[in-house]
């Protein structure tokens, strides 16, 4: 692993404090995603054993697997887990890469907060209009506080990590 992309555990109060937070939306994303899991194993058990599948699955599951996604997104590029195209850049100076890094970070944080924003204005309208999925009857915005939440502490570890980096290269 080369030095820019090596990650560490944050050591000053606010990467930690982000990188809890992080961590916290990943444990309640893997919760989610566990459920879903099991939840299309019964619904497939049952569809072939009993053809009585659990109803609504797979709205259910394309629900649940959207929320663990959006829960994954902070802690992700925390980690650096975000794909990177180095063909472009692998030649450039160590300081160069960090500094487009950072760039990227803040652009990133940006399309973050503009996410969590208009993902509030979408659940705010689904909650007015009282808009259910189709199977369930399960109201959809209960899914929007989870990516409201998400985007905006995505875009606050894009802009932490953007300082980070913008802060090292510049030194």
């Amino acid at each position: 692993m080369s030095e820019r992309e090596e990650v560490t555990t944050p050591t000053d109060p606010i990467g930690r404090v982000l990188f809890g937070l992080a961590y916290a939306f990943v444990l309640i994303g893997s919760v989610i995603m566990a459920g879903v899991t099991l939840m299309t194993v019964i619904s497939v058990l049952g569809r072939w054993l009993f053809l009585s599948p659990v109803y609504g699955d797979f709205e259910l599951a394309a629900i649940g697997t959207a929320v663990a996604v959006f829960l994954f997104l902070p802690y992700g590029h925390l980690q650096k887990g975000n794909v990177v195209v180095d063909l472009f850049l692998s030649w450039a100076p160590q300081r160069v890469q960090v500094l487009l890094d950072g760039l990227s970070s803040a652009v990133l944080g940006v399309i973050g907060a503009v996410l969590a924003w208009r993902m509030y204005l979408g659940g705010a309208d689904m909650l007015g209009v009282g808009e259910v999925t189709t199977i369930v009857g399960m109201p959809i915005w209960y899914a929007f506080p989870f990516a409201v939440a998400s985007g905006a502490l995505l875009a606050l570890c894009c802009f932490y990590t953007a300082a980070r980096d913008l802060t090292s290269a510049l030194r």
